[in-house]
């Protein structure tokens, strides 16, 4: 099968053609479709906003009918407070009983201004209210005459005749009839608007009905138009799906394969390093040595003039030591044998010494006894080594803490610096320096944890797990 550059097959192709065609159909019937769409869409809103208006409207005129109906009840229960109080003071003579004859007639006025503005613009209701009002003056009237009559304390209590009249009970037999004559209105109004709201209701059902259709209309054409689109974006997502999890494949495998060759580069720069480290001790040590005996025999053999042969012997003999001492230097870095003879611990505290020797910084360490194999402790002495190194050159710091904690089931390798800092986010941050200690930690089964930001120094941690195999086996022997 014939592939083009970006991996795809020519069935991908002839897939794609279709799948394009079938698109470009289906939009060219858009324009019919929103057309349809446009119309039922404003004749919805058309029947919705007539429909709000209707509703609003009978909402309106039953909340001000529901008002009407609340005033004349307040008026009646006033107005039935006072005659209470009124009974109780002429019974009584006692005072306090006026108090709630004051109080109920004082709000009647009140309900009366409020139910008149209500009613106002009703003309059969507003004389319906005039007959109401005249009816209230006529008890409240009454009411205060018996009253004052009871408070003149007169012999013959003239109050009690004005009360046998049954002047009283007309009135209020008067009061009810014109309040119910109100209340009558005010049903009628209430059941006119019902029924309005009723037509409203259905006019509202009939363009909806009208709307649904259209909508069903164009929902076929949709369906229709649509359903092939759907088939053909189905068999591309299939398609797409099955490309995803081949790239994923691909790139899983090619990770894999990075991670290999991280570790085997890894394995073979520390071996190399062996290697010219065990060179440099064995063929250039051995040079460097046999030179200083023979400088040192020459020397014990030439008489003692002249002098200045003798200076210029031990200025060569000071120049192969310090030429040995710069081999030994190497050595160290290349393959540090305290690592191997004194343990973990103290070859971290050798390397923080000579790193605060170099710098002048200052240089805490809190190294726990650790049981490590040799991969590991070399991982975590190339990682303090690569740590210092940063800070030499980036960190201008002042004070350098080293840590090493061992847990249970793992250890925590700390570097902190209070440094200038970095933003820890930013890619271009990412060194080679760091790649290199996460993919060492990586291949250790163990991970790196880098905390930093403008300002506020350098973190960085380490944690490996213990009584696990390490990926690769980067450090196989030490150097004699």
């Amino acid at each position: 099968m014939r592939t083009y550059g970006n991996g795809f097959s020519v069935i991908d192709s002839v897939r794609q053609h279709v799948w394009t065609k079938t698109a470009r159909k289906w939009l060219s019937k858009q324009p019919v479709i929103l057309g349809l769409a446009v119309m039922v869409a404003i004749l919805l809103i058309v029947a919705n906003e007539l429909n709000f208006d209707a509703a609003s409207e009978a909402s309106h005129t039953n909340a001000v009918v529901a008002e009407r109906q609340t005033r004349i009840y307040d008026v009646q229960r006033l107005l039935l407070d006072a005659e209470t109080g009124q009974r109780g003071y002429m019974l009584t003579g006692d005072p306090r009983y006026l108090q709630p004859y004051t109080h109920a007639v004082t709000e009647v006025d009140a309900s009366l201004n409020s139910l008149r503005a209500l009613v106002m613009s009703n003309a059969q209701m507003m004389s319906e209210f005039a007959v109401f009002s005249r009816a209230i003056s006529r008890k409240l009237a009454e009411l205060e005459l018996t009253i004052k009559l009871r408070q003149s304390g007169a012999e013959h209590e003239p109050w009690q005749t004005v009360m046998k009249t049954g002047l009283g009970r007309q009135y209020m037999e008067a009061v009810r009839a014109a309040s119910d004559a109100l209340l009558k209105s005010a049903a009628q109004d209430l059941t006119r608007q019902t029924a309005k709201l009723q037509k409203s209701l259905q006019a509202s059902r009939l363009s909806f009905l009208i709307s649904a259709l259209f909508c069903l209309l164009a929902f076929g054409l949709y369906l229709r138009g649509s359903t092939k689109l759907h088939e053909a974006s189905q068999r591309r997502a299939q398609d797409l799906q099955h490309e995803k999890v081949k790239l994923e494949g691909l790139v899983a495998l090619r990770t894999a394969e990075l991670e290999r060759l991280a570790n085997h580069l890894i394995n073979v720069q520390e071996r190399e390093r062996e290697r010219l480290a065990r060179e440099l001790h064995d063929e250039l040590g051995s040079l460097l040595t046999a030179a200083k005996f023979d400088v040192a025999r020459v020397k014990s053999r030439l008489p003692a003039d002249p002098p200045d042969l003798h200076e210029r012997l031990s200025h060569l003999t000071s120049t192969l030591n310090a030429g040995i001492a710069i081999k030994r230097k190497i050595i160290e870095d290349l393959r540090p044998s305290s690592l191997s003879n004194l343990g973990l611990p103290a070859a971290l505290e050798i390397l923080a010494q000579e790193f605060r020797a170099n710098t002048q910084l200052t240089v805490e360490t809190s190294v726990d006894d650790v049981e490590l194999d040799e991969a590991q402790q070399l991982g975590v002495y190339r990682l303090v080594q690569e740590a210092f190194t940063n800070i030499a050159k980036h960190a201008h710091a002042n004070r350098v803490q080293v840590l090493v904690k061992n847990y249970w089931n793992h250890i925590e390798v700390v570097v902190n610096d209070d440094g200038v800092g970095f933003d820890a986010g930013q890619s271009k941050n990412a060194t080679h320096g760091l790649s290199g200690m996460r993919q060492r930690m990586h291949a250790l089964q163990g991970r790196l944890e880098l905390n930093s930001a403008p300002g506020q120094g350098t973190t960085i941690k380490a944690i490996l797990p213990l009584g696990l195999p390490a990926v690769a086996d980067v450090a196989p022997h030490p150097v004699a």
